[in-house]
């Protein structure tokens, strides 16, 4: 069967080259400029849309909004004369299928058009929510969209509008409480109560009375009846943090109230019935905790329904411009300051550094450097030197220049996703590698020591892994 193929250019020469070039292909081609191209969206179904990104009256990403809108299944591939990273980053997130740079190779062009239409003659298959649509509609304060991190939004777009309890794993700083929220958002119960308790920081002797309130007189000071962080939460969600430093005696109570949903306060008499999301966090491995008997069994199996696991931030490193860039912003804003960005010898700095501290560490970092910093880029000498590996930041500099030498990870003293790792790495190679050579594939994969059809491969592998977004 023909394709139907949209063309959307201001130059009416190349649209006319690129119909010309199509029809023999034995494509059906209608062609148009910006304008023109939204009527021709806006009336008819396409199988595939090229279109160029800077046009006057209706740019490429205006013929990306109105393809998503009408027709989300319809694959765009974006064309633009600039290689610039971040048009880039942009079409891909709006949904584009391919990004191609001007002048076009006729082959590339071939390719990527064949590819998208056959993507769009397939019935999609049944994955669940897309996880980035999910987040751009849910929660969008989590950012990023390393594979590590679209593993946890495709759980949370799949879970949250249940009422499972979710144990959310992770080192400190990862954003644990953030992912919790982001489940509470996405609920129906959103617009209930929301009560986070840090379970570290409640004196032992009051841990039980702060949980499940206490009636008067129940001890010494209970001069008033006191209300529960379980009852205050009464219709809504708890998110319980730390939750491998409550003790075993507060432990076999809250197994109570999972398993009868009913409480009660200490000194009482009477239970009370009560209907509670329960989400619970730790940096801790609980598997350890059982072994030695520091952990009740059932209460570890009835919390961890679904298992989360946070990333920690150099699980997730392709994240950390994007993470860096919005913290700059929000500290602008907040210290009335005037930074206009990340110089790239400092971002190649922030993004080959260990962590630590995770997102945590990172924000701390960016709102530090940006107060003293106050205007233009931050630069490598305005980071710690830590993060230089020297005052001079001469061995960044030296990697940078010896980037074929492979750079030694520290290992996690803790349980790490090495293939994950892996997979961020190659992605962001890969894109680096095609955003310097123009969209060459053939320069790329010899830049990369590869193949042209290992490269190709590997393309058509990462889109059929993680589809186009809808958002």
């Amino acid at each position: 069967m023909t394709a139907k193929v949209l063309i959307c250019d201001d130059e009416e020469a190349l649209c006319r080259s690129l119909a010309r070039l199509l029809r023999s292909a034995a494509y059906d081609v209608v062609t148009a400029d910006g304008p023109g191209g939204l009527a021709q969206i806006e009336r008819d179904i396409f199988d595939a849309v090229v279109t160029d990104l800077r046009m006057p009256g209706a740019d490429g990403f205006a013929i990306l909004d109105a393809v998503r809108a009408k027709s989300p299944r319809t694959p765009v591939i974006v064309m633009s004369g600039s290689a610039q990273i971040p048009d880039a980053v942009r079409a891909m997130r709006l949904g584009a299928r391919d990004f191609l740079v001007k002048p076009v190779e006729v082959d590339s062009l071939e390719e990527a058009l064949c590819s998208a239409v056959g993507w769009s003659k397939t019935p999609p298959p049944d994955t669940g929510p897309d996880p980035l649509a999910w987040r751009d509609r849910t929660a969008p304060w989590l950012l990023g969209e390393a594979p590590t991190m679209v593993a946890v939004l495709s759980v949370l777009a799949q879970v949250s509008d249940t009422s499972c309890t979710v144990l959310l794993t992770g080192e400190s700083g990862t954003g644990k409480e953030l992912v919790a929220r982001s489940i509470v958002a996405g609920s129906s119960r959103a617009k209930k109560p929301f009560v986070a308790v840090n379970c570290a920081a409640i004196p032992t002797n009051l841990v039980e009375s702060e949980l499940f309130g206490h009636a008067k007189g129940a001890f010494t000071g209970a001069n008033a009846a006191r209300m529960g962080r379980f009852a205050e939460a009464n219709g809504g969600t708890i998110l319980l943090d730390e939750i491998g430093e409550m003790e075993l005696g507060v432990q076999a109570k809250l197994l109570r109230l999972i398993q009868d949903g009913v409480l009660r306060p200490v000194g009482d008499e009477l239970d009370q019935r009560i209907d509670v999301r329960i989400l619970a966090a730790t940096n801790r491995k609980l598997e350890n905790d059982l072994a030695a008997g520091r952990f009740r069994a059932d209460l570890y199996w009835r919390l961890n329904v679904i298992p989360i696991e946070v990333p920690a931030l150099r699980e997730r490193s392709s994240d950390i411009p994007l993470l860096a860039e919005h913290f700059v912003r929000r500290f602008n804003e907040k210290n009335r300051r005037k930074v206009t960005g990340i110089h790239p010898d400092a971002m190649f700095a922030l993004q080959h550094y260990y962590w630590p501290g995770n997102i945590r560490e990172l924000e701390n970092l960016i709102e530090r450097t940006v107060i003293l910093k106050g205007s233009g880029d931050i630069v490598l000498t305005d980071l710690p030197p830590k993060l230089r590996g020297g005052q001079d930041g001469s061995s960044v500099q030296a990697v940078q220049d010896e980037a074929s030498t492979p750079v030694p990870t520290p290992l996690p003293t803790e349980r790490t996703d090495l293939r994950a790792i892996l997979e961020s790495v190659e992605d962001r190679m890969i894109a680096e590698a095609l955003v310097r050579t123009g969209g060459n594939k053939n320069r790329a994969a010899e830049l990369l020591g590869l193949n042209r059809t290992t490269l190709v491969e590997k393309l058509r592998r990462k889109r059929t892994m993680v589809p186009p977004t809808a958002s």
